[in-house]
């Protein structure tokens, strides 16, 4: 039975391995969090393993967890975080316009919207110099509706 005894180092590189692990089950929501703890636990326990010495183990793991903590977490979350701005083609939501050429439900026509010419299609037919409102984009063309007065 002695010959299945794990060690604390060894549990140390199983733990790591199943924060790993997680981190792929779960995604990256955990913010990659899980996998650079677990890599740290790795290391450490590795080190504990070859080194015979749980002491030093404890040591390598709290300094590379307070490293991580105090300077490594910032600059990931930094690089796998993504910023969502508007563009100007999601500004035209909303924005009001008029039709230059008259829109059917089977046929696209145009509309001007910020003194821009766009591609619009609509559910209803719309005649040239009605006002529009525009509703959402599709590729290249807006879906637009009449503006009630």
């Amino acid at each position: 039975m002695d010959q299945f005894q794990i060690t604390i180092p060894q549990l140390f590189v199983i733990a790591g391995l199943l924060l790993v692990l997680s981190e792929l089950v779960v995604g990256i929501q955990t913010g990659f969090d899980l996998v650079l703890i677990g890599s740290i636990l790795i290391v450490s326990g590795l080190a504990g393993i070859f080194l015979n010495n749980v002491v030093m183990m404890l040591i390598l793991a709290s300094v590379l967890s307070v490293l991580y903590i105090a300077v490594g977490r910032n600059k990931i979350r930094q690089r796998i975080t993504t910023v969502t701005k508007k563009t100007n083609i999601d500004k035209l939501i909303g924005a009001g316009g008029v039709v230059v050429r008259s829109i059917t439900p089977d046929t696209a026509g145009l509309v001007r919207v910020n003194d821009e010419d766009w591609r619009a299609s609509a559910e209803e037919v719309l005649y040239e110099k009605d006002s529009i409102i525009v509703e959402g984009i599709e590729g290249v063309t807006l879906i637009v509706r009449k503006l009630s007065k």
